[in-house]
């Protein structure tokens, strides 16, 4: 069966979600960015916006030097803010996580997935699944993405790259040389500077030139190791497989409410099925929590959360639902805005030891 591996891609992520938060600068140079604190401008870009790329600004640009390219411009300048974009990459990676075999998280803005069980190797199959990834991103988080479908995860990372911004790109198996070919051998997944270099002083310039060179001579340059990988990158060959990053520190399930609310009863009958997928979760890894969190995304796309932790581990949600029930009765109290999304994470993971609940702990004891 033909694998299908997907590369996901946020864009501009940082800069796309200060414009999710106040639309009224997306017209506008965005630059989200790190101040040093030396003075009121030193410090560096993380992310502008594609107006302000257009203007030749990039990614770890010096402030000073994006503000002279962009004198004249209506600039905006957000101070980069790490936990409300990791909040809303969380609540996007669980929402593809739902929709795919496997999720592997790379970055804060992007992911690996693997489409070859659910598809059945079937690339229109794998594709339907992708556009619907899409669709919901953007209808739950207002946030465009760029995705790639391909036999491996060096195929998928090119073909998010070609997709750019907002877009999709498939390759077939039986497409992958002509589609790969014609590139420069920069745009191969792990050729930085340096290797691009030295290939360029053996005259391969194109991914079509690395995949026919000889390997002899690859070898003096780079080593039997390196090697080796340049030359099935060049072909589109990558047996590496889509995993879980690490040892999950918690486990969530985010839903959208049918009707936005702050019930906090209404939250809890709808989170039911959530709920029994987290059981499940923490069944089949034998695994306890001892933090149970509360999260709401309200209707302006802002996040709340209420936790509760636990002086003994817990393994059956059931046996906290009052818990949970208070969580969100608090974040209701507390809310401007209806919710609009909500969900349950568990935290502060362990392996099972003896005691299969706090229910039969507290009677052991």
């Amino acid at each position: 069966m033909p694998r299908v591996i997907g590369h996901l891609d946020l864009d501009y992520f940082y800069a796309q979600v200060e414009e999710v938060e106040n639309p009224a600068i997306k017209t506008r140079p965005v630059l989200v960015c790190v101040f040093s604190g030396r003075t009121e401008d030193s410090g560096v870009v993380s992310t502008a916006n594609y107006r302000a790329r257009e203007a030749g600004v990039k990614s770890g640009m010096p402030i000073t030097l994006a503000k002279r390219k962009l004198q004249g411009m209506d600039l905006v300048i957000v101070r980069m803010e790490r936990s409300k974009y990791e909040s809303v990459s969380e609540r996007v990676m669980e929402l593809v996580r739902t929709k795919v075999d496997v999720l592997e998280k790379t970055g804060i803005d992007e992911a690996f997935f693997d489409l070859t069980r659910s598809s059945n190797g079937d690339y229109k199959s794998a594709s339907e699944t992708a556009g619907l990834i899409r669709v919901s991103i953007l209808e739950e988080e207002h946030l465009t993405c760029s995705v790639g479908l391909g036999r491996s995860k060096v195929v998928a990372k090119l073909g998010s790259d070609t997709a750019k911004p907002a877009g999709l790109m498939v390759v077939p198996p039986e497409s992958t040389e002509s589609f790969m070919g014609g590139m420069a051998v920069t745009k191969l997944y792990g050729v930085g500077p340096k290797t691009g270099k030295t290939l360029e002083e053996l005259g391969i310039r194109s991914i079509a030139d690395l995949a026919h060179a000889d390997p002899a001579t690859l070898e003096r340059a780079f080593g039997r190791k390196t090697t080796a990988y340049l030359h099935a990158a060049a072909n589109g060959i990558d047996d590496d497989q889509v995993k879980e990053s690490q040892t999950p520190t918690q486990f969530s399930r985010i839903i959208t409410l049918k009707n936005d609310t702050t019930d906090a009863e209404e939250v809890m009958a709808q989170l039911s099925d959530a709920e029994d997928d987290l059981r499940d979760k923490l069944i089949s890894t034998n695994t306890s929590f001892r933090t149970l969190t509360a999260i709401a995304v309200l209707t302006d796309l802002s996040t709340k959360t209420r936790s509760k932790a636990f002086e003994v581990p817990v393994n059956n949600l059931s046996s906290v639902k009052g818990s949970a029930l208070e969580l969100f009765g608090q974040l209701s109290d507390t809310a401007d805005r209806e919710f609009r999304r909500v969900g349950i994470r568990v935290s502060d993971l362990e392996g099972n030891q003896d005691q299969s609940s706090i229910s039969e702990f507290l009677r052991q004891s």
